[in-house]
């Protein structure tokens, strides 16, 4: 498998660091590139009405010549084209380097939400879906990721996500953080990577943190610091602990929480923090690739993170271990694995 190496990365590289960049710029960079024109989301988003979910249309995206491909998402990757690699990408706004090769930040090729001018939405049926969508790349080499990367390079993917993530706050929008890894979960390509969406929609995860707190008094991730059975302690990193939640809807789920519960964001941690973040990553996501295939399971896994206000700083690891039928379609779940059982497989799994 090739890589992109930096004489590929210089034709791409439209800034260094995202800092150097204000957030007129970054509409900009995003307006003037016609690749990205080609593949616009529909501009348009519905609520349900029994809950509020927002559904975003996004038509093109059922295009991605990469989508759901098995030999993209191989483990280990297998040999193949990877678009990435070839430099077949957008302009990168954001770059750093790695003990091998860099990591860096550009636009996503397919994106959900888009900088639309009010007048380019005058006629959308339902909400306008304006934003910003952004792909962070763990790193240039197709076969490394948080499960095999140092800890020191994984703690730099953390300060660009999180400078990242403090730039875009400045707008007084939502910042949304996600990875998708395999073909089950979404992820089209197997080169690893991280979604960054700005957007004024707030997803109902966020919503539920902020309802939280206002019924509870404490935020979310205080609550559960508090409860949590100390059985389900994966591993405490000194400013955070992984843990498997007592309620969990499918086997292996965890939880990173932030010890500091007034901390919000990614940007407000120092570099301790995000260290430890990088290294219960790196563990929770070895655990996940461990355990998958023992039981029979393609690895395919989604993290999200809460922050902003109402959650104090936490990650979901959420592995698709389990699909979802009927009952858990009506909000009724039946989970095949017992949490205590999980967590203490998951401590052997980190000894092993």
């Amino acid at each position: 498998m090739e890589k992109i190496n930096r004489q590929m990365l210089a034709a791409l590289l439209e800034a260094e660091a995202i800092s150097n960049l204000s957030l007129a710029d970054l509409e900009r960079l995003f307006r003037q590139d016609m690749d990205l024109k080609r593949s616009l989301p529909d501009g348009t988003c519905q609520f349900d009405p029994r809950n509020g979910d927002r559904i975003l249309y996004v038509s093109r995206r059922g295009y991605r010549p990469h989508d759901n491909r098995p030999l993209e998402t191989a483990d280990p990757p297998a040999a193949g084209h990877c678009p990435i690699c070839q430099g077949e990408t957008t302009g990168v706004i954001d770059v750093a380097e790695l003990s091998e090769g860099f990591t860096f930040i550009n636009k996503n090729l397919f994106p959900v939400v888009y900088p639309f001018d009010s007048h380019e939405l005058e006629n959308q049926r339902g909400c306008a879906t304006r934003g910003l969508h952004f792909l962070q790349w763990t790193s240039s080499l197709h076969d490394k990721d948080w499960h095999n990367m140092p800890v020191t390079d994984g703690t730099v993917v953390m300060q660009r996500l999180a400078a990242l993530e403090k730039k875009l706050v400045e707008t007084g929008e939502q910042v949304l953080i996600t990875k998708n890894y395999g073909r089950l979960v979404g992820s089209s390509l197997a080169h690893g990577h991280q979604q960054i969406i700005l957007t004024a929609l707030i997803p109902n995860r966020f919503l539920d943190n902020q309802r939280f707190l206002q019924q509870k008094g404490e935020r979310f991730s205080a609550y559960l610091l508090r409860q949590n059975p100390s059985e389900l302690l994966v591993r405490d990193y000194g400013t955070a602990v992984l843990l498997v939640p007592y309620f969990i809807r499918r086997p292996y789920e965890m939880m990173l929480l932030l010890k500091d519960t007034s901390l919000r964001y990614l940007h407000d941690l120092p570099y301790e923090a995000l260290s430890d973040i990088a290294r219960a990553w790196r563990d929770a996501i070895r655990a996940i690739r461990v355990a998958m295939p023992a039981i029979g399971r393609e690895i395919a896994y989604n993290i999200t993170c809460h922050n902003g206000p109402g959650a104090g700083l936490y990650f979901e690891f959420l592995p698709f271990t389990q699909e979802f039928g009927g009952l858990e379609h009506l909000g009724l779940f039946a989970c095949q694995a017992d949490p205590y059982v999980v967590a203490d497989h998951i401590r052997t799994i980190r000894t092993q």
